[in-house]
């Protein structure tokens, strides 16, 4: 709401952007995404026309994502400004908008939600079938909550976020989260965030308290306190997911999370694309590599999958298209290196490749990499990534060990930029 692209370089502001980083993060695990509309000049923006470009922008890239507007009041305090989001309909609704339960103060100014709006914002909700995202920065608003279930202006399942580490709010302490939580309707289905140096605390605290993660620019723009670089949404959301994998959980899919939140189903993609598993998606991994001979893992061509980042494509229960990278240090900078990309034969059609290269790319320059380097040897892959990444070759390397084609005993070497 109140960063800027001069302070957070990587804050997502053009529809364009904000498209981009819902695929990614979602690619990468995230549920719920909660949107801002920004006007020309990137200051908050109220208006529907605006929401709903941007709503249609990433339906388009996540279709069964569960979509959050926002209804803050700290730039726009005019009721009717505030609940215009909440004319939309048919495809351009979304699915929650943010609900802020009282007033109070942050850094920068006051944000006024007198109780008499908070009640009519809530109406217009529940008028439109929209979740309200119930907004608690202390155990006054969640006492809020109640009361508007007990007024029958909200109805359960009821989801809340519960911001940690205010100046002037609840503090980023497991006291504190266990007070809020239990001041919370029963049932309620919660989420923490942090705001500013206490993300990583409050989203720890989480998931260690067997509750979910709200993470992103909007509250952190750095990874960890004291860092003088700014970060990414992908960053913050792969760090939950981190965390997630030292307690023993996973993110839950659009699917589950729907199903929490008493939403309507919506239809996902042909194929969804996520973080590969281990060792559950091991052997799955494999047969999709054995396809094109590039099996042998580990071996003196291929780390064990310990190393880098990989991704799977998966229909249903079938892993169908395989992806991994790697940043390596280069010079007083870092390039992203891929190590293996391959699709199902059968599955070939469905623009998979395409868009694990995608994914990936988008991470190694999330990641500060300012070049790709790929080792490739079938002159039709060579051709695919010259044509539509902007590959160009560089040298050629000799193999170590059969792999890939058996009658190339040399890859080709490729780099693009990340721009």
């Amino acid at each position: 709401m109140v960063g800027s692209p001069e302070r957070v370089p990587a804050l997502p502001v053009t529809v364009a952007q904000i498209a981009r980083d819902a695929r990614v993060v979602d690619q990468l695990g995230a549920s719920v995404l909660h949107v801002h509309a920004r006007t020309e000049d990137g200051g908050p923006e109220w208006r529907p026309e605006a929401y709903e470009e941007i709503v249609a922008a990433v339906r388009a890239e996540c279709p069964d994502a569960v979509l959050c507007v926002s209804t803050s009041g700290r730039e726009h305090g005019d009721l009717e400004r505030r609940a215009a989001v909440l004319g939309l309909e048919g495809e351009a609704k979304p699915d929650m908008a943010s609900l802020t339960l009282g007033s109070l103060d942050f850094a920068t100014g006051p944000s006024v939600n007198a109780p008499d709006t908070v009640e009519t914002l809530a109406e217009r909700m529940l008028a439109a079938e929209i979740r309200p995202e119930l907004e608690v920065f202390g155990s006054g608003m969640a006492n809020e909550a109640r009361r508007l279930l007990d007024r029958q202006l909200v109805r359960e399942p009821l989801y809340a976020n519960l911001m940690l580490g205010g100046h002037h709010t609840a503090p980023a302490t497991m006291r504190e989260l266990s007070h809020l939580v239990d001041s919370l309707p029963a049932n309620t289905v919660w989420a923490a965030g942090g705001i500013g140096a206490f993300q990583l605390k409050a989203n720890a605290l989480a998931v260690f308290a067997g509750g979910h993660v709200r993470t992103g620019l909007e509250d952190a723009a750095r990874l960890h306190h004291g860092d003088s670089e700014p970060t990414t949404n992908s960053a913050l959301v792969a760090r939950a997911l981190r965390l997630a994998a030292a307690a023993g959980r996973r993110a839950a899919t659009p699917a589950e999370a729907r199903a929490m939140l008493g939403l309507p189903a919506r239809a996902g993609g042909a194929y969804r694309i996520r973080p590969a598993r281990m060792p559950d998606d091991r052997r799955p991994m494999l047969r999709v590599l054995e396809t094109v001979n590039m099996h042998r893992v580990p071996s003196p061509e291929m780390h064990d999958f310990d190393v880098g980042e990989w991704f799977v494509a998966g229909m249903g229960d079938e892993v169908v298209g395989v992806a991994g990278y790697r940043i390596l240090r280069h010079g007083q900078g870092l390039a992203g290196k891929t190590t293996l990309l391959a699709v199902l034969p059968a599955r070939r059609e469905l623009g998979i490749g395409r868009a694990l290269q995608r994914l990936r790319m988008d991470l190694m320059r999330d990641a500060g990499a300012t070049r790709v380097i790929t080792n490739a040897d079938r002159p039709e892959t060579i051709a695919w990534y010259e044509r539509h990444f902007g590959y160009r070759r560089v040298g050629e390397v000799e193999k170590l060990h059969e792999f890939g084609l058996p009658d190339v005993d040399r890859w080709t070497t490729l780099e693009a930029p990340l721009a």
